[in-house]
Order: structure tokens, then C-alpha cells, then sequence
């Protein structure tokens, strides 16, 4: 699940991996090009495991350690935005006309779910596009953001949900004595509805409290003192 699953980074995601799945081709400028993996750290890399009779033995990354195939992965997720993937995969502009031409019928369907909107922490640019949008406190915004996990986990049928920050970088947290430094002091401020706990700080507790995976994928400070704790 991906957080600001209709950015640039979600929607173009989305649509590589789709493309790999269904074997797509499409035509460029030079040639017709066929999905593949190129690129991926896990998929299309090697790692030097050895040396035999003085010839160095490389083996595929993903035969390292039990990896998921990427074309069984169920994507979902949040954004401000409403608009389905396919429209937002022809706003980023990434991916080739004739590749969105062939995925837009396969996430045209794939419309995010309402997100946690704090205009104190990003762009004010941003506003704009926010009309899908989490209301309420901010416990009351986690409790949704762990509700749609399990519903996620539970429609889909999926082993294990992951979630993923790939929305835009938030400023900083200011981190203070008694508000964020301890556990304690995160949970109470979570409960007096303290404004400076960030979106993804959030998210990130919804995570901790479903017992998923939570990865980090912008380098604002979201792991504040008290969530280390």
C-alpha cells in the first residue's frame, strides 16, 4: 500500500509493474520495447558469492533470500487526490504514450483512498489537489489508516501488506521534551490532537498498531524519539 499512491512515484510504479505482469509491448521513438525488470535492485542484479578453480561465481539477488514474484503484488493505497491511476499516470508524464495507451484500461479501476492532509507539512502547491481527504482528529485518522489495512489485507486476500511513503517530502517535526521525545509523551500527544505530529509519523503508527511494515521513502525525520521507543 503506497502512501500518495497517485504521485509521480506511485502511478509510475503501478503502471511498471502492471506492464511486466500482463507482457506488454509498446512502441518508442527507436524500437518496440518489452516490459522487464531492468533496473530493479532484487530482480536484475547479481551479488558475488564466491570463487571457484579462480573464476568469481556471481548468483541473481533474488535467489539469495525467499523473494515475492513483483507481478503477484496487489497494489492500493492513499492519496489527497481522487483521481484513478491512469489519469495520474498521464499527469506525471514518465511513461512512454503508446505503454499508457495499453495500461490505462488496467488502472483506470485503481482509485486511492482517502489520505491524511496536513498543509502545515508540504507544499502549499499542493492544496489544490486535495479533495480526498481523511477528516477528524488525528487518533481518529489512525484508526481509519489501520482500518484500511485490514480491509485491504482482507478484500484482497493478500499474505503480508507492506506500506510505503512515496508521497512528497514533508518539512521536519520539531522534536520536543514532552510532546515527541518518549513514547508516552507521542501516544498522550496523539490523544490531546498536538499539531506538530506529521502525517507520516501517522501513518507510520498505524502501522506499528496493525503490525505491517512501514518504509520510510523520503528523508523527512518521520521516525520522531518516541516512535523509536
Amino acid at each position: 500500500m503506497l502512501v500518495g499512491w497517485g504521485g509521480n512515484n506511485g502511478s509510475t510504479l503501478t503502471g511498471g509493474v502492471v506492464a511486466n505482469r500482463e507482457g506488454i509491448s509498446w512502441a518508442t521513438k527507436d524500437k518496440v520495447q518489452q516490459a522487464n525488470y531492468f533496473g530493479s535492485l532484487t530482480q536484475a542484479s547479481t551479488i558475488r558469492v564466491g570463487s571457484f578453480n579462480g573464476e568469481e561465481i556471481y548468483a541473481p539477488f533474488k535467489s539469495l533470500l525467499p523473494m515475492v514474484n513483483p507481478d503477484d503484488i496487489v497494489f492500493g493505497g492513499w492519496d489527497i487526490s481522487d483521481m484513478n491511476l491512469a489519469d495520474a499516470m498521464a499527469r506525471a508524464k514518465v511513461l512512454d504514450i503508446d505503454l499508457q495507451k495499453q495500461l490505462r484500461p488496467y488502472m483506470e479501476s485503481m482509485v486511492p483512498l482517502p489520505g491524511i492532509y496536513d498543509p502545515d507539512f508540504i507544499a502549499a502547491n499542493q492544496g489544490s489537489r486535495a479533495n480526498n481527504v481523511i477528516k477528524g482528529t488525528k487518533k481518529e485518522q489512525v484508526q481509519q489508516i489501520g482500518k484500511d489495512i485490514r480491509e485491504f489485507k482482507e478484500k484482497n486476500k493478500v499474505d503480508k501488506v507492506v506500506v510505503l511513503w512515496t508521497a512528497n517530502t514533508e518539512r521536519y517535526s520539531n522534536v520536543v521534551v514532552g510532546l515527541n521525545d518518549t513514547m508516552e509523551n507521542l501516544l498522550a500527544s496523539l490523544e490531546r490532537d498536538e499539531a506538530e505530529i506529521s502525517p507520516s509519523t501517522l501513518y507510520a503508527l498505524a502501522c506499528v498498531f496493525e503490525n505491517v511494515p512501514f518504509i520510510n521513502g523520503s528523508p523527512q525525520n518521520t521516525f520522531v524519539p518516541g516512535f523509536y521507543h
